[in-house]
């Protein structure tokens, strides 16, 4: 695996957990089943992108298992310190109950990956889902991420 491909496959792994996370906020509530669709490429795998002036949809390269799989179960394991430590992180104008819900799961993927994988460095994971937001909004959302991601980390790591 080249290492363009192995960088892209980190990427689908978060986007991916970023996905199965946003499902089950929607509803479904077996994290197994969600994890299993995840796993087998029933989630995700694929993005929308604007292409000479038309939409269209575009395969994906697979995400990396282990990544995808230790952000979920770290989410899982830590989802009330997470959603916590995004209330008291946000200024008092933003409400937790207001944020968009794809913005909320971005930013709960990301905390939780600090927790899951102390290897990587805290700039690649901040970074990571700064872009993932990036490709979703366009205004403050993106320096909210990157405040939240950065202070965090911090508290996290030290």
């Amino acid at each position: 695996m080249s290492e363009n491909t192995s960088k892209l496959s980190f990427t689908n792994a978060r986007l991916l957990a970023v996905q199965t996370i946003y499902a089950h906020m929607m509803g479904e509530a077996d994290w197994d089943k969600l994890m299993s669709r995840g796993l087998l490429g029933e989630l995700g795998g694929k993005a929308l992108i604007e292409k000479d002036g038309n939409e269209e949809y575009v395969s994906l390269p697979s995400a990396d298992a282990g990544l995808y799989t230790r952000i979920v179960e770290s989410y899982r394991e830590h989802a009330d310190d997470i959603d916590t430590a995004i209330k008291t992180g946000l200024s008092d104008n933003i409400s937790f109950d207001r944020l968009e819900p794809t913005f909320l799961c971005i930013l709960r993927a990301g905390l939780a990956e600090f927790y899951a994988d102390s290897d990587t460095p805290s700039a690649i994971i901040i970074n990571e889902y700064v872009d993932l937001t990036r490709s979703f909004y366009d205004g403050s959302e993106i320096k909210i991420a990157n405040a939240l991601l950065d202070r965090f980390s911090k508290v996290i790591r030290g």
